[in-house]
């Protein structure tokens, strides 16, 4: 029988970052799972988590962020909530690929790409509160 979804709350700050990272860290560090899967599972976090916080803020309003983490037995599925500006990821087309030399590079822009390839989902959804709601799942590994 699949765990109970565990959830966090935390302003959309970069402190507030940092609390909700170290609250994933710990929950993770609770679950079998492989090198790959968890490294993707907070590679999805650290991008999504970071674009709310850099985008997403309403001027005038504080940004809010919730996260719940759900453990199944062949899958994470974390699911992203917030108050801030409609964006729904799932609408954005790829970037182009990276650049042939440094010179050529910009920063930024490949967030979602590498979102898009450490998961399996991702599902968009505007609440009927006016708020975000992002579901992102990643194949589990077993460790061993």
């Amino acid at each position: 029988m699949p765990a109970a979804p565990a959830a966090t709350c935390f302003p959309g700050t970069h402190a507030g970052f940092a609390d909700g990272f170290d609250w994933l860290r710990q929950r993770l560090d609770a679950e079998e799972l492989g090198a790959a899967a968890r490294y993707n599972v907070e590679l999805v976090f650290e991008e999504i988590v970071a674009n709310i916080v850099n985008h997403g803020a309403v001027r005038g309003q504080e940004l809010q962020v919730r996260v719940t983490l759900q453990s199944l037995a062949a899958l994470i599925v974390l699911t992203f909530e917030d108050n801030g500006i409609p964006f729904d990821p799932c609408q954005r087309t790829e970037v182009p690929m990276p650049a042939k030399s440094l010179a050529e590079a910009q920063l930024g822009g490949l967030g979602l790409m590498l979102v898009r390839r450490a998961a399996s989902t991702l599902r968009y959804e505007r609440t009927a509160d006016g708020g975000n709601r992002l579901a992102v799942t990643v194949r589990r590994e077993r460790a061993g």
